[in-house]
C-alpha cells in the first residue's frame, strides 16, 4: 500500500467525526433553555412586559367653559339669532399615571388646565372622582388626588441611564379611542424644548404620541415607567415620529413637592447670562461657559460677589452649556442651601459660595 493511499484512509474517518461532532454540538445548543439574548432576538410579543403597567394607566376627560363658537352657524348673521349666546363646554382628552397605592394620578397641566370638571377612567372601565388638583405650570405637571385604591406599587425606573436606541412603549388614549400601546425607540435624551418648558430635559422618541397621549406612560423594555408623554413635534397635529416625554425622576420630584406643599419652591440666583461663541470658548480653554450679562441688586448672586462680565463655568460641579440649562439647574436647587459656582474672572478661576433664595 502506497503512502498516498494510507493518507486517504485516515482523512475520511476524521472528516466524518468532525461533521458528527458539529451536528451534536448544534443539537445540544438548541436544546438548552433560551438565553435572554436569544429571547430578545426571537421575541414576537411584548404583552408580558406591558401588562403589569396597564392597571396604572388612566384616561382623563376634562370639561371647561369656552367663549369660542363651536358652530359655524353661530357666526352666521341669520342663524346666530336662534343660537343662545354664552360660554360653551369644551372637552379635552388626555392620559395619566397612578403613582402610588393611594390613587394619586400625575398628568400634564395642559390636560386639565382651567377645567371645571375632570373625569378619570381607569383601565378596568371604572369612573373615579377627583378630590384635589395641584398644578405646576412651569413644568406642565399636575397631580390629581382621587379615592382610587390600588394594591401594587408602580413599576418605574429612575436610573437616568436610558440610551439612544433603547426600545420603548407609549401607553395612552390617542384621539379618545381608548387605551392604546405604541412601540418605538429612544431617539435622543436631554432634549431642550423651550416652547414646552425650560425646567426639564426631555426624552425624545419615535413611538407614536398623538393628541390624547399627553400625561401617559413611557415604559422601557423591562416594563418600567421611565417618562411621562408630554408633546409632539408635528406640522399636522398627528404623530410624525418626534415625541417628547418628561423623565420620570423629574415627574415624581415635582409631584412629591406639590403633594407636600401645594406648590413647587424653586431656587433664585438673580443673574442673566449669554452664550459664548466657539471662538470665545476656545480662548477660555473651556468646553462650556456663559457670560454674566446682568445681576439683580440685592440678589444672592450680588451678595456672593458675582460681577457682570464674569464667565460662568460650573454650578455645583456641573458645566453650564446654555442659558436654558443654567435656568433649569438653578431652579431645581433648593433655596437656603449653599451652592458652589465656578467662574472665570480676568483669566483666573474662582469658586464662589452662594445661598439661593426663593424664586417669586
Amino acid at each position: 500500500m502506497s503512502p498516498q493511499t494510507r493518507t486517504k484512509d485516515w482523512i475520511l474517518p476524521i472528516a466524518i467525526g468532525l461533521v458528527v461532532g458539529l451536528v451534536i454540538l448544534l443539537y445540544q445548543y438548541w436544546q438548552k433553555p433560551i438565553s435572554s439574548e436569544r429571547e430578545l432576538t426571537l421575541k414576537t410579543s411584548y404583552a408580558d412586559i406591558i401588562e403589569p403597567v396597564l392597571p396604572f394607566t388612566v384616561s382623563i376627560l376634562s370639561n371647561r367653559n369656552s367663549d369660542q363658537n363651536i358652530s359655524a352657524l353661530a357666526e352666521d348673521p341669520y342663524f346666530s339669532k336662534f343660537i343662545k349666546p354664552g360660554p360653551r363646554q369644551q372637552t379635552s382628552l388626555g392620559s395619566g399615571i397612578i403613582i402610588n397605592r393611594q390613587g394619586t394620578v400625575v398628568t400634564n397641566a395642559h390636560v386639565i388646565k382651567e377645567a371645571n370638571e375632570i373625569i378619570i377612567l381607569t383601565n378596568d372601565g371604572d369612573l373615579v372622582q377627583v378630590n384635589r388638583v395641584l398644578i405646576d405650570p412651569e413644568t406642565d405637571i399636575a397631580v390629581l388626588d382621587t379615592n382610587l385604591q390600588i394594591s401594587a406599587d408602580l413599576p418605574f425606573e429612575m436610573s437616568g441611564e436610558d440610551r439612544v436606541g433603547d426600545l420603548v412603549f407609549t401607553i395612552g388614549n390617542p384621539f379618545g379611542i381608548g387605551q392604546s400601546v405604541s412601540m418605538g425607540v429612544i431617539s435622543a435624551t436631554g432634549r431642550q424644548q423651550p416652547g414646552l418648558t425650560q425646567l426639564t430635559d426631555f426624552i425624545q422618541t419615535d413611538a407614536a404620541i398623538n393628541p390624547g397621549n399627553s400625561g401617559g406612560a413611557l415604559i422601557n423594555a423591562n416594563g418600567k415607567v421611565i417618562g411621562m408623554n408630554t408633546a409632539i413635534f408635528s406640522s399636522t397635529g398627528g404623530s410624525q415620529g418626534i415625541g417628547f416625554a418628561i423623565p420620570f425622576m423629574h415627574v415624581l420630584s415635582v409631584a412629591q413637592e406639590l403633594a407636600r406643599n401645594g406648590k413647587v419652591t424653586r431656587g433664585y440666583l438673580g443673574i442673566d447670562v449669554a452664550e459664548l461663541t466657539p471662538t470665545e470658548l476656545g480662548d477660555l480653554k473651556a468646553m462650556a461657559a456663559l457670560k454674566v450679562t446682568s445681576i439683580a441688586p440685592g440678589s444672592p448672586a450680588a451678595q456672593a460677589g458675582l460681577m457682570v462680565g464674569d464667565t460662568l463655568l460650573e454650578i455645583n460641579n456641573t458645566p453650564v452649556q446654555s442659558r436654558i440649562q443654567a435656568t433649569r439647574i438653578i431652579s431645581q436647587l433648593m433655596p437656603g442651601k449653599r451652592t458652589s459656582i465656578l467662574i472665570n474672572r480676568e483669566d483666573e478661576r474662582i469658586t464662589l459660595e452662594v445661598t439661593l433664595s426663593v424664586k417669586n
